[in-house]
Order: C-alpha cells, then sequence, then structure tokens
C-alpha cells in the first residue's frame, strides 16, 4: 500500500487540484480532500477518515 495524504480548501470556490498533483509525486495514493473548511475548524470529516485507516 502507498502513501495517504490529505488536501484541504477554506472556501468550496478554492479548488485542490495543485494540492492534489503534490501529493501524487510525493507518492500519495490515496487523498482525502476536505472542502470549504477552514484551518481553525475541528470539524474536518475527511481528515477524520485518513485518521481512521
Amino acid at each position: 500500500m502507498g502513501s495517504i495524504g490529505c488536501a484541504r480548501v477554506s472556501t468550496l470556490d478554492q479548488n485542490a487540484d495543485l494540492q492534489h498533483a503534490a501529493l501524487t509525486a510525493a507518492g500519495c495514493d490515496r487523498i482525502f480532500t476536505d472542502h470549504g473548511v477552514g484551518g481553525t475548524k475541528a470539524n474536518r470529516p475527511e481528515l477524520d477518515k485518513l485518521r481512521d485507516c
């Protein structure tokens, strides 16, 4: 199994493509992405899923 990564964008208008490209280049084959979640929010559902892996 390869590496797992997590990306986050603060607003729904933003795009995580550059983060996905960087994580893929770093060898991640599973990427979880939170959309519309600010950095100070404690509720990050995709990050929680990653932690459960």
